[in-house]
């Protein structure tokens, strides 16, 4: 099992992220071997309580040129708000710099007056999300690139210069439709504060999927985003995941998003925990340290990570 850290790119009303913290904990998750660093993705949160937000892919691009070895994901990157041929641009700029360290976790989105704002019609997401998934791969990976849709018309384009190094593409998202999509099109899943039994029932779908497309199912990759409270018992910690969880977050009604999905409590209960997420098939579990204390990662990168290696 592989672990990641995500960072506070963005905070509630009334707070900024801190650019200081934000490399301070990459540099640190790097010492202490975890294999990634993650960032959330928003152009525009929130209206009259707006939720500062920092550019992903910008933040990431600024957190490869401090940091050698640690992977670089976006969870998850709304591919529908953006010009597909610039992004791809920008994918391919941050995977050559970094040498191949990028991770694009994306999703069609959610929040409609992004949408507004960006002049993409929000009811015809997930068609634009594909279309768009897939002529970036073939971007990042071809050459001599022809198409013509959508209003982006391509006449033997290659984008250059091109990393050896893979760019993994996966997708994130809860309904059947995504679970499907993610089997059929891309190189795994990214769950969001799914307990081990729900995370298990999703990835089983996504699998499914793969396999009814004829793709190597063994080839896929499982990724669960699950808060992190390590403390003096689990009622403690269970607190704090809660806490967190309702200043920080709005989980998605009607899905299996629970704060029950956190990691929390003493070392020890904290390792049980992680090794139900292990038998349920998660293959990298991202800490989303509460408050975003670096405590949280110091002590699992010394006293958790090692049992795992």
């Amino acid at each position: 099992m592989r672990f990641g850290v995500a960072l506070e790119s963005f905070t509630p009303p009334g707070n900024n992220p801190s650019v200081e913290l934000i490399y301070k904990i990459s540099e640190l998750a790097e010492s202490l071997a975890f294999d990634s660093v993650w960032v959330w993705d928003h152009i525009l949160l929130g209206s009259r309580k707006v939720f500062p937000v920092l550019d992903s892919l910008t933040t990431l691009a600024m957190i490869g040129a401090r940091t050698k070895q640690i992977k670089l994901g976006t969870s998850v990157l709304i591919i529908a708000l953006r010009n597909p041929i610039v992004l791809a641009k920008v994918l391919s700029t941050i995977q050559y710099m970094t040498n191949g360290r990028l991770i694009l976790g994306a999703a069609s989105g959610w929040y409609k007056r992004e949408f507004d704002a960006a002049g993409t019609r929000f009811e015809d997401r997930g068609k634009i999300f594909e279309e768009r998934f897939q002529l970036i791969r073939r971007l990042l990976y071809e050459s001599d690139v022809n198409y013509d849709s959508s209003g982006f018309v391509l006449s033997h384009a290659s984008m250059e210069p091109k990393t050896q190094v893979a760019l993994p593409m996966m997708i994130g998202g809860y309904a059947d439709s995504v679970l499907r999509r993610a089997g059929k099109l891309s190189d795994g899943w990214i769950g969001y504060y799914y307990p081990p039994k729900d995370f298990n029932e999703s990835w089983s779908k996504v699998l499914h999927a793969a396999s009814d497309a004829g793709r190597d199912v063994s080839s896929l990759r499982s990724i669960n985003i699950v808060p992190l409270a390590i403390a003096g018992s689990f009622e403690e910690g269970d607190a704090i995941v809660k806490d967190f969880t309702g200043k920080y977050m709005d989980l998605p009604k009607g899905t299996q998003c629970s704060p029950e999905s956190g990691v929390r409590g003493t070392v020890e209960e904290c390792i049980e925990q992680i090794r139900s997420y292990e038998k349920a098939g998660v293959q990298d579990l991202v800490f989303i340290p509460c408050f975003y204390e670096k405590k949280h990662i110091e002590t699992a990168g010394k006293e958790i990570l090692p049992k795992f290696t």
